[in-house]
């Protein structure tokens, strides 16, 4: 299965969404996850998402003119019950494919300039991360963490790094890095023009079988967002001998 996770900016504007569209069939995804979506544009985009082979669509419903989270897919999803007083829970989607026992938690972590709600919404991962391990469950965190580790930044140094790196320690694996080792690419740059991996793909320690990911950044450099978009592939589901269907493409 093939999951793209892009952050368009404030909800794409509607001079933007022919480009989202065209990435999104270029890229040809099976499930994607559009981070910063805004409900007031819920109509136009389900409309065009459906009419381009996306149809099945869950939001978290963000307020009014609120940054939120909208998880598209060719095939069946349903929504899982995210943690209970979660801080802006428009900032977090929790889907299952269906037939699947995946569970993939999209997400947006608030920036530094809400300091309080980004620590409580860093528990609130970190309590979903502890309890996949612990029941052993397929999971994904995918989304705009706001975050990174020391050479994932060519700026100033990123806060919350070690709320990344506890996750991490529980035998989490960030996808990218773990493909493509000392590398250095960025998925958003700020109006300093310093380069930050802000978007990330995270899997639990019972995903062993090979994930690939990478950045397309032709997007971002020509406008239609300033974060360029992550795409991975993964095996979707464990059959009842064990092996992983879906082969990696």
């Amino acid at each position: 299965m093939r999951i793209m996770e892009w952050n368009i900016r404030h909800g794409g504007s509607r001079d933007s969404l022919p480009g989202i569209m065209a990435s999104l069939k270029h890229h040809d995804p099976d499930l994607v996850c559009l981070i910063e979506f805004r409900q007031e544009r819920i109509i136009e985009l389900s409309l065009s998402l459906a009419k381009n082979g996306w149809p099945y669509v869950l939001s978290s419903m963000p307020p009014q003119n609120t940054n939120g989270i909208l998880v598209a897919a060719k095939r069946s999803i349903e929504s899982v019950p995210g943690e209970p007083g979660l801080v802006q829970p428009h900032r977090w989607l929790e889907i299952r494919p269906a037939r699947s026992d995946l569970t993939i938690l999209a997400v947006q972590v608030p920036s530094v300039q809400d300091l309080s709600a980004r620590r409580e919404f860093w528990r609130s991962i970190k309590e979903f991360a502890h309890r996949s391990v612990r029941e052993g469950r397929r999971s994904v965190i995918v989304g705009d963490l706001n975050t990174g580790l020391e050479e994932d930044s060519e700026g100033t140094s990123y806060l919350g790094d070690d709320d990344l790196k506890e996750v991490l320690s529980m035998g989490w694996r960030d996808v990218w890095r773990e493909y493509h080792q000392k590398a250095r690419e960025y998925s958003w740059y700020s109006s300093q023009g310093k380069g930050y991996r802000l978007d990330h793909v995270l899997v639990s320690p019972d995903i062993d079988r090979p994930v690939w990911a990478k950045y397309s950044h032709e997007e971002r450099l020509e406008g239609i967002s300033d974060h360029s978009p992550l795409i991975f592939d993964i095996g979707d589901r464990l059959t009842e001998e064990g092996s992983v269907q879906s082969a990696l493409r």
